[in-house]
């Protein structure tokens, strides 16, 4: 198959394999260089994700902290002139202490500082003006204030978050969080990385390597320099521009610090002007190029011909098992996706049956109810028969001036039957599966009337109690009333044949919950059945009364919605539900 190479001289050959090697091994260092770097950047992200996430929470850990100091009513009494700051300043140093945070303090409208939570220390702010300062400017504009700078009565560096505290819609002053980064900063020299935040002027304030602290990434414009003179920004600290320079090959991503080489990847902090920065020391490429220079050298000069046709070889069965493998990656991906498939479609058919459970659930409550709904409609039929006879017995007398007052009291009558009505067609509609903010009061109004009917042919009182108004949840307003009526409707079972009846609801708040206790006068439930009272088809009712699904629907309802429903017994006699539900934080999504 070869014997063409014997037409050739030994130097031509030998020519042509060094030409050949050389070739290979320009190659072979060039594209590990790239395949490394490439490498490289993908760690480097990851990274990056990782360093952002936890710089975020870090910050979004007390942000919301000056928005929740603004509302209170003994910071609104300081900036009014209404109350000493005594109280205002043990307030912010008890809600600091809990929270960690460096600092937290009151500024009037004018910028001066009127309490502190260190008003008892020798860095004490308050008397002190920062009306200098951006994030008093932005937060007294009514926005949000968001800088970093050193502190010009501790000279500690940190970050400076304000909101303005309102009073009838007035802006009387500003609330400011101050948040210490250095142990941030002291985790991140721990990891043993080169990484490093800089703000929109190029200056680094955050970094793992303590001498590049407050250099500058590029020359600061007049401009600049003014704005952050202006505002004493690092005050003390000499803004140094550190050395510089993109890397001589014009690869980009890559530049020189002093005398070592680094590959950046930048990311953006999210809800800031930030740049998080990672740096890849290149000696790892450069070590492995060189690794590959010399391994490809020494094989390429011993034995050139027989390296390359091995290295041949040896590639097409490399592409073979990566083909090999890709099928193989190509097949398992092709059955993950329709795992996923349908565990989704699995899923959007248990959810559709949990919908269908409860529009079944409310469709038999309407059933039981019919009844008692039916006696309080005949009222007005019998009512509004009685006044169509008289009616027609005025008209054949020709005594029509008495005609308005019958028909108004027939549409008065009418009206009366069309809210009854209206109740039921208001409950019997299909969720719509979308979380709305949800009263849980207007919530429960809504299934008292709608029980109002049951309730009194029942002859049970039920009384509702509010400790605080606006207890609203994230959830579904029709599934949320179901858990309410499967709850009161087993409480009324219970109840049959006892001469007292009479169900309690309580409404109140339990730190970031809100608690529905729904308590009855009935005989209680048994300690053999209080461990199987939420498993699906049990029930304690006769054959043909219940199929042991309302509870457990219930309990999935109020799991979806991330609360917890657990049943007991009260303490003076009866059966007590308590159904948690977490309250929305903040204002409702609009």
């Amino acid at each position: 198959m070869f014997h063409w190479l014997v037409s050739y001289s030994r130097a031509s050959l030998s020519l042509v394999g060094l030409a050949v090697a050389g070739l290979v091994v320009w190659l072979a260092v060039n594209a590990t260089g790239n395949l490394t770097i490439d490498q490289l950047q993908q760690t480097a992200q990851a990274r990056l994700a990782l360093y952002e996430s936890t710089l975020r929470a870090t910050v979004e850990r007390y942000r919301y902290l000056p928005y929740v100091v603004s509302r209170h009513h003994e910071v609104i009494d300081i900036v009014s002139g209404t109350r000493q700051a005594d109280t205002a300043n043990q307030y912010l140093k008890q809600v600091n202490d809990r929270s960690g945070a460096a600092a937290l303090y009151v500024m009037d409208i004018d910028g001066m500082t009127v309490a502190a939570s260190n008003w008892g220390t020798p860095d004490s702010f308050v008397g002190n003006d920062y009306g200098f300062r951006s994030y008093f400017r932005d937060a007294a504009s009514g926005g949000e204030g968001f800088f970093f700078g050193v502190g010009v009565t501790t000279g500690r560096s940190g970050l400076f978050i304000s909101h303005p505290i309102l009073k009838n819609g007035t802006i009387m002053g500003v609330v400011t969080v101050k948040i210490e980064l250095d142990e941030l900063e002291q985790s991140w020299r721990g990891g043993g990385e080169s990484v490093f935040v800089s703000d929109a002027n190029g200056v680094i304030i955050l970094t793992s390597r303590g001498d590049w602290k407050y250099r500058m990434l590029r020359p600061l414009s007049d401009q600049e320099r003014d704005t952050i003179a202006r505002n004493r920004q690092y005050y003390g600290q000499e803004l140094i521009p550190m050395d510089i320079d993109p890397d001589p090959s014009g690869t980009e991503g890559i530049l020189e610090i002093g005398a070592d080489r680094f590959l950046r990847d930048v990311k953006p902090v999210s809800g800031s002007d930030w740049n998080l920065s990672y740096l890849t020391p290149m000696d790892y490429v450069i070590e492995r190029q060189m690794t590959v220079l010399l391994l490809s050298a020494i094989a390429s000069g011993l034995i050139v011909l027989l390296v390359l046709f091995l290295r041949e070889r040896e590639l097409k069965l490399a592409s073979q098992r990566k083909s090999e493998e890709f099928t193989r990656i190509q097949a398992l991906n092709t059955r993950l996706e329709e795992e996923i498939g349908e565990r989704r479609k699995t899923e959007a058919e248990l959810r559709g049956t949990q919908q269908e459970l409860v529009q079944a659930g409310k469709l038999a409550a309407l059933g039981q109810m019919s009844a008692a709904i039916a006696h309080e409609i005949n009222q007005p039929i019998a009512a509004i028969r009685t006044f169509c006879a008289s009616a027609r017995l005025m008209l054949e007398r020709g005594q029509i001036d008495g005609l308005d007052q019958n028909v108004a009291q027939i549409a008065e009558l009418t009206e009366r039957m069309g809210a009854i009505t209206g109740q039921l067609k208001t409950f019997s509609r299909k969720s719509t599966g979308v979380l709305v903010p949800v009263d849980l009061r207007t919530a429960l109004d809504n299934v008292t009337r709608l029980l109002a009917s049951q309730l009194q042919t029942e002859g049970c009182v039920l009384s509702l109690w509010q400790q605080e108004p606006d207890l609203i949840v994230h959830a579904d307003l029709v599934r949320i009333e179901q858990v309410f009526v499967n709850v009161m409707r087993n409480a009324l079972d219970a109840m049959e044949g006892c001469h007292n009846k009479q169900i309690a609801v309580y409404l109140e708040r339990s730190g970031n919950f809100a608690i529905v206790r729904i308590i009855d006068t009935g005989p209680g439930i048994d300690d053999e059945t209080i461990d199987f009272l939420f498993d699906p088809f049990f029930t304690t009712k006769e054959p043909g009364q219940g199929v042991g699904l309302g509870l457990s629907v219930s309990y999935g309802i109020v799991r979806d919605f991330g609360g917890n429903i657990k049943a007991g017994n009260n303490a003076g006699a009866g059966a007590c539900f308590e159904i948690q539900l977490p309250l929305m934080q903040g204002d409702p999504p609009s």
